[in-house]
């Protein structure tokens, strides 16, 4: 019972640096993107972030069930791969609601939007999910 407790407290901190470092991440990236042509238009990348950063704290809750439905039906799948499927499943859900939500015109509008915190997300999971380290042989 212990080992399904902390399992949960890791897969729950993960997911919450997932989202703090997307979030982050992508709302850095919207705003270099911003300042290189518009330095006047910074306050639509932190508005954008403030929504990402919502829209995707919705998600948070289905982590952990998502979670516990993969390694059931997919156990010999490594903990990287069923993250990056995840953040791409969950990067298309929240794509939808806010295609369902907000006065957004067209998806081509949102995408260019949202492809940051995608790319964030990607690489966050890469770093938190990295290959587990070998130990290295002693040489007698």
């Amino acid at each position: 019972m212990h080992y399904h407790y902390s399992s949960v407290q890791a897969t729950l901190i993960r997911t919450l640096l997932l989202w703090l470092f997307s979030n982050v991440g992508g709302t850095l990236w919207l705003l270099v993107d911003f300042s290189l042509d518009r330095l006047n238009d910074y306050s639509i990348a932190l508005l954008a972030g403030l929504v990402a950063a919502m829209a995707s704290l919705a998600i948070i809750p289905l982590v952990i069930p998502f979670f516990a439905l993969m390694t059931r039906c997919c156990s010999d799948w490594p903990r990287r791969t069923m993250a990056l499927l995840g953040v791409g499943l969950f990067f298309l859900v929240a794509n939808y609601l806010l295609l369902l939500l907000l006065p957004i015109g067209s998806l081509s509008g949102l995408l260019e939007m949202s492809l940051p915190y995608l790319g964030a997300g990607l690489l966050t999971v890469l770093w938190l999910y990295g290959p587990a380290q070998r130990p290295v042989p002693a040489h007698a």
